[in-house]
């Protein structure tokens, strides 16, 4: 059984169910803190999706990390237990439609049968879906447990049509957190204001979980996973390009077979609790097909 990661069992319950939880979390005080970080480090506007992980400054990005996490540490220490953070970062969704986050999981980093990894997500600035805040498929992280990384497709690849109209949006106020597992399907759309949409994320994963990262060798048809220290997130130079090639850190440990799940429209529908064609009313009525 897992270790709880949440010192209150009604929430640990709630993040076990749905995937993810909001709870206030920080003062007013540490949210002005890491705001004027932001303004110090990242002080332009933009219209795309930027996170400080995508720097290609390992020093400076360890630097944001380290000061990000001093912010939150005393405050999440009183919501959670058995876990460590990794990888810290500015989030900052742009303005514009080229803001969107396109529907994802995150990879998977840790053997999630006995550990737990989330994702922390702390708005600067209250958020809502005009300016893209986030949105959840409820109970996702138990669909299956299908691999997650950058060279593997996500398993409802073809689908987020289906899924959008199914997720939960879930609005913030500036300091509270959103935990969510990093599992479950989320998504934010672009945002539509004269402002930017400015956050903090860290991973949060069990205390004692070894981290892993999945790489799919396309010659051999097999998955090469490695071992991975804490800063791995951090060591991708170019990243956008560097997730998919084979990593250059961390140690190879082993190769195996995997055979890539994909969903259909009817595997949705069994996960999601609906029906499939569902017939109208009159339909009901008069059993006409």
């Amino acid at each position: 059984m897992k270790e709880p990661i949440f010192r209150d069992a009604e929430i640990q319950r709630k993040f076990d169910e749905d995937g993810f939880v909001k709870i206030p979390l920080l003062s007013e005080q540490e949210v002005d803190a890491l705001a004027q970080l932001r303004i110090e480090y990242f002080p332009d506007n933009g219209s795309a999706f930027f996170s400080s992980s995508y720097l290609d400054d390992y020093d400076l990005k360890m630097e944001i990390s380290n000061k990000i996490s001093e912010t939150i540490s005393a405050s999440l220490a009183k919501q959670c237990v058995n876990y460590r953070l990794i990888g810290a970062a500015y989030l900052i969704k742009g303005i514009g439609k080229r803001s969107e986050m396109p529907m994802h999981q995150d990879w998977t980093i840790v053997d999630e049968q006995e550990f737990y990894a989330a994702n922390v997500w702390i708005p600067l600035t209250d958020t809502n879906e005009e300016n893209g805040t986030l949105e959840l498929m409820k109970g996702s992280h138990k669909w299956n447990e299908a691999l997650r990384a950058p060279t593997l497709p996500m398993s409802f690849a073809g689908l987020e049509g289906k899924i959008k109209p199914k997720l939960t949006v879930v609005p913030a106020k500036k300091g509270e957190v959103i935990i969510l597992n990093q599992a479950t399907i989320h998504y934010s759309k672009p945002n539509l204001t004269d402002e930017i949409r400015p956050a903090i994320t860290t991973g949060m994963i069990s205390q004692k979980a070894p981290l892993k990262f999945h790489y799919w060798d396309k010659e051999r048809s097999q998955i090469e996973e490695f071992a991975q220290e804490d800063d791995f997130l951090f060591r991708f130079e170019n990243f956008m390009e560097a997730i998919y090639k084979r990593p250059l850190m961390g140690t190879s440990k082993q190769f195996f077979d995997y055979s890539i799940p994909r969903w259909n429209e009817q595997d949705l529908d069994r996960l999601t609790n609906t029906r499939v064609n569902k017939p109208s009313f009159f339909q009901r009525i008069f059993g006409k097909s």
